[in-house]
């Protein structure tokens, strides 16, 4: 998995806005536009960061919900400390309602699920959506199994199969989809981000 679109290599203005600000990535300023339009982030939530690695969004996310609230990542690679975040360094996959637990959560549930996820991006396209499909699928297992009754959605996503595939699956399973697009993405980058708010019954 990587995140090169959301690091420091290229300081545009949004780049330089937000080491100013002092997050850890750019991609803090698209979850911050997001919430700003949508309120998915409410003091006491509870919140699952998939890839959550360099940790911009559980920044977002911990200064949104509060000491009440909880915030988890997850990567399989070293996350730098973040005060109030719990981290896992984990595969996706390899998620389970004990390793929750574990954390001293009294609840495996979460009210949003995020994914700021993408394939390392070798050019080919096949390869590419392959691997993106592939993230797709362990954000859809993952929300069957961790996120609550009525809660949200925020994953992102490329034009293409992986789009398709997400957008029937948020459709069967959320109340209400949006799309967003927020000035922060590179204006060249075919990013976009599928908000499903109020997942069904179980």
């Amino acid at each position: 998995m990587g995140k090169a679109s959301n690091s420091y290599t290229r300081l545009d203005s949004f780049g330089l806005k937000a080491k100013r600000l002092g997050y850890r990535s750019r991609a803090a300023l698209k979850l911050k536009e997001i919430n700003s339009k949508d309120k998915i982030l409410k003091k006491g939530k509870r919140v699952l960061d998939l890839g959550c690695s360099p940790g911009g969004w559980s920044q977002v996310c911990i200064q949104e919900v509060g000491s009440e609230g909880l915030v988890v990542g997850v990567d399989l690679k070293e996350v730098s400390p973040l005060k109030g975040v719990k981290f896992l360094k984990k595969d996706i996959s390899e998620l389970s309602r004990s390793l929750i637990m574990g954390l001293g959560m009294n609840s495996s549930k979460f009210d949003l699920v995020l994914s700021d996820m993408a394939p390392n991006i070798s050019g080919i396209k096949e390869r590419d959506e392959s691997q993106m499909l592939d993230l797709i699928e362990l954000v859809k297992k993952t929300c069957n199994e961790f996120l609550s009754v009525d809660g949200t959605l925020l994953v992102k996503v490329f034009h293409g199969e992986a789009h398709e595939n997400i957008m029937n699956y948020v459709k069967s399973n959320f109340q209400k989809v949006r799309i967003r697009k927020p000035s922060a993405s590179r204006p060249s980058s075919s990013e976009l981000y599928v908000l499903a708010i109020g997942k069904k019954n179980e």
